[in-house]
């Protein structure tokens, strides 16, 4: 017991820093960050972006077309028992990895249970030990001249049950319609963003990387509550504005606590790294507004806390039927469209999901469609979900040249802008 003393003396000292600092950050929120301003058909309160950051001119803030694959370390481990021949799986997929052309390794490193893959001091319930999977993979990769962008899953944390930290705190969860407690964290709770943020600035303190992509950065798309604490800090705020219905109370509500979270993490890790690209994964345009999952990703983007939004190009025949190559084409555009709109300095990349709970492409050739159809809508990326189910289809990606035809394609449309800027 006595070499558990100082590990939780740690754990106490991370966390109380990262508290401090979200409420240092919540305190300027409140001040600059919550202004209302009225839609035309009610009077609803939105996290606000100053117009001088609308009005500027927004640049790439990638170095290049973004050409990226998540990596999920299980799958790519399968029934591998030794860190050695985990460690020579890594070798070998990253070799392949920089054949491919594609410049981003994106590996997971905590798990939506509530683990870390990672030997997080933050978080306890460790899948690997005391190895270190990421940091192994990080000296390979800049050996091989690519770019990691560590992906954290925010907010998820056992799906319809609590798991991981929130085990031991279960006041921390946002709530099931009858008041037990889900497995997802709730962001309008100052101490669940303290303690998702204080995971973020460990990554980055620890590995330095390139970038960092945080996934499950939104509520779930399930009816539910906040968790109590919030739930009354929430009606005492409705109790303030007594002429907004409540629903739209509510969404305001859970969205700048979004927000609120968004911001805190951009600025903890870039002060910990200045020039850290942040990224988002993102379900596209309809979930930026009024949705159940109260992602507010064009605020985000408008005010400079992501550099990227990696929208969902999860559209088969599977799930969409014939018109699926439509649905797509008109996400994507709808979500660059959109970011134009806000203001957004963040560039809009799309998630290519080979293989997914929604669906699965069928051949190399359906590669080559999402990525012309995305580029014709002005993407300025993609991300292969995920590296391993990729496996099937990249020496046919390879061989018919579609990621150099993809990348020509965003750079005209790039030297365009520019040309229409002058």
């Amino acid at each position: 017991m006595s070499r558990l003393k100082p590990i939780r003396a740690i754990q106490f000292l991370l966390f109380f820093v990262a508290l401090l600092n979200a409420l240092e950050g919540q305190l300027r929120a409140d001040v600059g960050n919550r202004a209302v301003r009225q839609t035309n058909d009610n009077s609803k309160q939105e996290a606000s972006v100053p117009s001088s950051e609308k009005a500027s001119t927004r640049s790439s803030k990638l170095e290049r077309p973004f050409l990226g694959a998540y990596l999920n370390f299980r799958q790519l481990f399968k029934s591998l028992a030794t860190d050695e021949r985990r460690e020579q799986a890594i070798d070998v997929a990253l070799d392949r990895f920089q054949k491919s052309g594609l410049k981003v390794i994106m590996p997971y490193v905590t798990t939506t249970s509530g683990g870390s893959l990672y030997p997080s001091v933050v978080i306890t319930d460790r899948v690997y030990g005391k190895w270190d999977p990421l940091a192994y993979l990080i000296r390979s990769a800049r050996d091989r001249s690519l770019e990691v962008y560590p992906v954290v899953c925010v907010l998820s944390c056992g799906h319809d049950k609590p798991a991981g930290v929130l085990n031991v705190h279960p006041e921390w969860a946002t709530r099931h319609p009858d008041g037990t407690p889900a497995g997802h964290l709730c962001p309008a709770n100052a101490e669940v963003r303290a303690w998702v943020t204080s995971i973020v600035a460990e990554v980055v303190d620890r590995y330095g990387p390139e970038g960092i992509l945080l996934d499950y950065l939104r509520y779930r798309n399930r009816p539910s509550r906040l968790d109590a604490s919030s739930e009354k800090a929430f009606k005492r705020y409705a109790r303030e504005r007594p002429d907004i219905p409540r629903d739209e109370l509510l969404q305001t509500y859970r969205e700048q606590a979004l927000t609120t979270l968004a911001k805190e993490i951009s600025e903890s890790a870039r002060k910990r790294q200045p020039g850290l690209k942040i990224a988002i994964y993102s379900w596209g345009p309809h979930v930026a507004s009024d949705h159940r999952v109260a992602q507010d990703w064009p605020t985000w983007s408008a005010a400079g806390y992501v550099d990227m939004v990696n929208i969902s190009g999860y559209c088969y025949p599977d799930n969409y039927g014939k018109k699926y190559l439509d649905v797509f084409q008109k996400r994507i555009g709808d979500a660059v469209k959109l970011n134009r709109q806000a203001g957004g300095r963040a560039d809009i990349t799309f998630c290519l999901g080979v293989v997914t709970s929604h669906g699965k492409i069928r051949s190399a050739d359906w590669v080559h469609d999402y990525l012309r159809l995305a580029g014709e809508k002005g993407v300025t990326g993609t991300a292969f979900f995920t590296w391993s189910t990729l496996q099937p289809f990249l020496s046919d990606v390879d061989e018919r040249h579609y990621l150099p035809a993809f990348v020509a394609q965003i750079q005209r449309a790039r030297h365009q802008r520019e040309i229409d800027a002058r």
